[in-house]
């Protein structure tokens, strides 16, 4: 069985490129056939993956959040296994993977319209400060001013939406401020949104956070930054397998840190889809 490493040279400020020297030595050291594949710009890494898809092999994503969504599109439905180096800014699902001793975990994993993710999709505010973190960038703006700039713009751009939703058949109408369905435990680099989520238990763990005064909405981070949110009356949190949301206008969604926009949305849990190398010894000798 091959090693397949997908490597986003730019990934964690690249930390992904400087890992690939190390990826060659451990690799040999260990008699590990092996390849190693850069991608140059979106979806390389589904492309690259893909050309994999009739054989048997270990793919690493060697990147972050996004690279790692690509790969896992790339093999979804093949004989392959996943296997992740941990390389970008968050490493919101390896943090809920590290969790786990089982060295050959076989997970759930979500679709989202025609799209998989492993993490979480999430609409709302949460992610319409990650799109326009996005656009901020491209902005002549000190890097790590870049966040706190696109949280007080939305913060007064924001403005609610009413969402159809269908959870498992049961319809409902409303205006929210944050709905996030988890597979994983956190994310934007580290938010406890999901603290229980189970990557095995065939359910999203999916939270709804009402509408609220605009005043109230930096107390409702802190609270998922710390994971204590399920406390706060607005915040209601369900277990579900399909979850379906539709809009009049287009909602800003967030699948596993990259951005799509649409105004209909159909996501479904996938169980025991993906057989995932955990190898934790090997990802700690690549990254030292």
């Amino acid at each position: 069985m091959k090693y397949v490493f997908i490597v986003n040279p730019t990934s964690g400020n690249g930390k992904a490129l400087k890992v690939s020297e190390n990826i060659k030595k451990v690799c040999e050291k260990r008699h590990i056939p092996y390849e190693i594949h850069f991608t140059k710009g979106k979806d390389d890494a589904t492309k690259i993956a893909k050309k994999y898809f009739l054989s048997k092999n270990v793919i690493y994503s060697v990147g972050g959040d996004g690279t790692l969504n690509e790969v896992l599109n790339g093999i979804v439905g093949s004989k392959n296994l996943l296997g992740i180096i941990p390389c970008g800014s968050g490493n919101d699902f390896y943090k809920t993977l590290s969790k786990i001793d089982d060295p050959l975990p076989l997970i759930d994993i979500g679709k989202i319209n025609n799209k998989y993710f492993l993490n979480i999709v999430s609409v709302g505010i949460d992610a319409e400060v990650a799109d326009n973190v996005s656009k901020m960038k491209k902005i002549k703006l000190p890097t790590n001013q870049i966040y706190n700039v696109s949280l007080v713009y939305t913060f007064f751009k924001y403005k609610f939406k009413q969402v159809d939703v269908e959870l498992d058949n049961t319809q409902s109408k409303k205006k929210f401020t944050i709905l996030t369905i988890c597979n994983g435990s956190t994310y934007g680099g580290g938010y406890k949104i999901a603290p229980e989520a189970s990557l095995t238990d065939g359910y999203f763990d999916i939270y709804f956070v009402d509408k609220i005064n605009k005043p109230l909405i930096p107390f409702i981070v802190n609270m998922l930054k710390k994971g204590t949110h399920e406390q706060h009356k607005k915040v209601h949190k369900y277990k579900g397998n399909k979850i379906k949301f539709k809009c009049d206008h287009d909602l800003v969604c967030n699948i596993d840190g990259e951005i799509i926009i649409d105004n209909k949305f159909n996501v479904k849990l996938i169980e025991k889809a993906i057989l995932i190398n955990n190898d934790k010894s090997l990802v700690k000798e690549i990254m030292k």
